[in-house]
This record gives structure tokens, C-alpha cells and sequence, in this order.
């Protein structure tokens, strides 16, 4: 018997603790990465908080205070899955990319990035990231790890309702004619009686179009900005709010310690090593943002004069391009961050506005849609396909499904109910 040994090269995806890590950092807000800091200091002997200064940390002297605003945060969501992906039946070369994919989810439990691009920061193919996103989607909360609202009602609704056929062809093809309560089409083109439409427009109530809001910390909690757009001359320049996040400073007197005390040395040179981890990717961290956000001032002039109605179409690959880096990168620095703008304060994932079929900008056409809504006559409510004429009068043009769906984003009420 001949025994040969043959030696054969593979990609694998090198997603150590390290990388996680500092990815998780990148999506934090000011205040969550603040909390992280606390946290680290409180388990790491070399860290030395020094809490920045108010007064000195202002992008200018006429500024008023920081402004606060209520937003819903749950910041276990990741947490959460990353503890459930660990129990799941896969190779820890899945689990791997799993806890990639979590880290891409948005706080609404949505997978952001195009799967190709993913399996392309794993370097593994497109069905093993496939495989891998059934076995994400198999998590609780019902419906996590979904690209639409669509698929993300689906998925909570086969495994709630499984054998409601009826049930889920209305989420897949008519979800928009259930939301404008068109019974009469929904019986027709289902098969359906009046009573089990009805029956399935409970079900589909029951189910949540955003999941990942449902797991975690609830109530309101008050943020503040991660950065400030100023006007310096004629120019806009981006700020980075320093009054929130401490300054890392080693704490000399452990290298005393470690010289006298020999046993605690393995120890002591592993938490120095992790202070210096956490200085450098917050420091990256600060740049990536900062970086950003000046290129999309640079793509999005009118930003900072007229606010988000004003801005033109623009994706975070655009952004990636143009500063040579990945595009989850930017999906993942502008999640959850806030800009304070002369014109007003926004969510730095407002600034990429999606182009219709057309080329328009999806938020201009919102905006008009605002304010045509906000003028009409409350007697004679203007209906999606009178919008959408409208609209077109003015060179904007959008089906009627594309103003359905940006009224409802808009939280607008249908012509019938206003």
C-alpha cells in the first residue's frame, strides 16, 4: 500500500475575536461606545480614563447645548445572537460567518448588505453564505436576518402559521393591497371568503415588521450626536463629538507592579496588550467616521444648507469607492450614528438616498409627498395614484406602489383614513 500525502490550499474565513471585536466597535453610537469603554476599564488594571472637558470639546463657541432626542436602543440584539449561534448545529467555520452576518444586521434585525458582498469579506461562495443566512434566519426573534419587509413577514409567518399558504402568497405578492385593506381584490385574487380574508389579516398583524426592536433593552433612551456639521468661512467641515467618549491613558504605575511581582506578569502583558488593542481601533474608529462623513458632505453639497429633502442619489458603495474600502465598512460606520447639521439632526444612514427607476431621489420625492400631503385639502384627501400625477407634473416620477410605500415610510395614513 502506498500511502501519499497530498497538501491543499483553501480560503477559509479568518474572522478572529480581535476583528469581531473592533467591528462591533465601528457600529457602536458615542454614548454605547462610551459604555464599552467603562466596561473595559473596569476589567483592565492599564486603563486610565480621563473624562474629556466639556467646555474644550465644543466645535465652537456659539454653539447651545448638546442637543438630546429619544430614541429606541436594544442594544442586546447582537449579544443575544451571538449566544444563540453557538448552540446551532453547523461547523464553527459557519458559526464564523454567522457571527459576520449578525454583526451586518441593522437595530431593526435587517441584513443591510447584498449577501454577495458578505460572502465576499468571508471569502467563501454564495451558497455557503446562502446557507448560512437560512441558519441566521432560523434565530429568535422570528423574522431577524431578512433584506425585505417581505421576506422578513414571511419567514415569521411559516413558522407561526406553517400551512397558511393563503397567507404567506399575501405577504409575497399583495402586501401592499392588505396594508390599503383592498378586500375585495385580496378575496378575489386569493380565493378567499370575507371571513378568512379576515382571518388572515389578524395573522398578519400579529407579526412584526421589525424584529430586531423586539429584543433587548426597552424604553427610551436619550443619545446625542457622534458628529457635528459646522460652517467654517465658505466651507462645511465635519466635527467629532469628543464630550462623550474618555481618553484611554496607560496607567504607569502597572509597570512597577510587573516588575516586582513576576507572577502576575503573563497576566498584566495580556491587558496591556488589550489596552492597546482598544486605543488603536478607537482611534480608527474616529477616523473612519470622520472620513465618511466628509466625503458625503464632499458628494452631498446641499446637505448642510437645505437637509436630507435636498440630497441626490448616493450609495455606501459610492462612499466605499471613493475612499478605497469595503462597503459593509460604511454600512457599518454610519449605523446608529448621529449628525448634528445647521439644517437640522439626522441619522447618518439618511444621507444615502435610494434612485428610483427614473434617477430621481428617493428623498426628494418623499419630501414633496410631505409637503403635497401637509397642503391638501382635508376634505378631499389626495389618493397614492392623484400623488403620484402629481408628482409627475413636476418631473418626478414614481409608480404608484414606489408613493405608497414612501407615504407609509413617512408614517402618512392612506387617503381613506386621513
Amino acid at each position: 500500500m502506498k500511502l501519499e500525502m497530498e497538501t491543499k490550499q483553501t480560503q477559509q474565513p479568518k474572522m478572529n475575536v480581535s476583528l469581531q471585536q473592533a467591528l462591533q466597535l465601528l457600529q457602536l453610537s458615542a454614548v454605547e461606545l462610551k459604555e464599552y469603554i467603562e466596561k473595559e476599564a473596569l476589567e483592565n488594571p492599564w486603563i486610565d480614563l480621563k473624562e474629556p472637558s466639556f467646555s474644550s470639546s465644543r466645535p465652537d463657541t456659539d454653539m447651545t447645548d448638546t442637543p438630546l432626542f429619544e430614541k429606541n436602543q436594544h442594544p442586546d440584539l447582537y449579544e443575544d445572537l451571538q449566544m444563540q449561534t453557538a448552540f446551532l448545529d453547523v461547523s464553527e467555520e459557519k458559526k464564523e460567518i454567522i457571527r459576520y452576518f449578525i454583526l451586518a444586521l441593522n437595530e431593526k434585525g435587517y441584513l443591510v448588505d447584498p449577501l454577495e458582498h458578505l460572502a465576499d469579506a468571508c471569502n467563501t461562495p454564495i451558497s455557503k453564505a446562502e446557507d448560512c443566512l437560512h441558519h441566521l434566519q432560523s434565530l429568535e426573534p422570528a423574522g431577524i436576518g431578512a433584506r425585505t419587509v417581505e421576506e422578513c413577514l414571511l419567514i415569521q409567518a411559516r413558522r407561526f402559521f406553517p400551512g397558511d399558504k393563503a397567507l404567506s402568497l399575501l405577504i409575497s405578492k399583495y402586501l401592499q393591497e392588505a396594508a390599503e385593506e383592498q378586500r375585495d381584490t385580496l378575496c378575489s385574487t386569493l380565493s378567499l371568503t370575507s371571513r378568512d380574508l379576515d382571518r388572515r389579516l389578524e395573522r398578519l398583524r400579529t407579526l412584526h415588521p421589525k424584529p430586531g426592536l423586539t429584543t433587548g433593552t426597552t424604553g427610551a433612551d436619550y443619545i446625542i450626536p457622534d458628529l457635528y456639521i459646522r460652517k467654517q468661512g465658505e466651507t462645511y467641515t465635519v466635527v467629532l463629538n469628543k464630550q462623550v467618549i474618555p481618553q484611554l491613558e496607560l496607567n504607569e504605575d502597572y509597570k512597577k507592579i510587573m516588575k516586582q511581582y513576576k507572577e502576575t506578569s503573563s497576566f498584566l502583558k495580556e491587558k496591556r496588550r488589550t489596552f492597546q488593542w482598544l486605543k488603536r481601533s478607537i482611534e480608527q474608529r474616529q477616523w473612519t467616521l470622520l472620513a465618511i462623513a466628509n466625503e458625503i458632505i464632499q458628494q452631498q453639497p446641499t446637505l448642510a444648507i437645505k437637509g436630507i429633502c435636498s440630497l441626490e442619489p448616493l450609495t455606501r458603495k459610492e462612499i466605499a469607492e471613493s475612499l478605497e474600502i469595503h462597503e459593509s465598512t460604511v454600512s457599518r460606520a454610519v449605523r446608529n450614528k448621529v449628525v448634528e447639521t445647521p439644517n437640522g439632526t439626522y441619522y447618518m444612514e439618511e444621507f444615502f438616498p435610494s434612485r428610483t427607476k427614473n434617477g430621481t431621489s428617493s428623498a426628494v420625492i418623499k419630501n414633496r409627498i410631505h409637503e403635497l400631503v401637509k397642503h391638501e385639502d382635508p376634505a378631499y384627501p389626495l389618493s397614492d395614484q392623484k400623488l403620484k400625477k402629481l408628482l409627475a407634473c413636476e418631473s418626478l416620477y414614481a409608480s404608484r406602489r414606489t408613493v405608497a410605500k414612501y407615504r407609509a415610510t413617512l408614517e402618512i395614513l392612506s387617503s381613506e383614513k386621513r
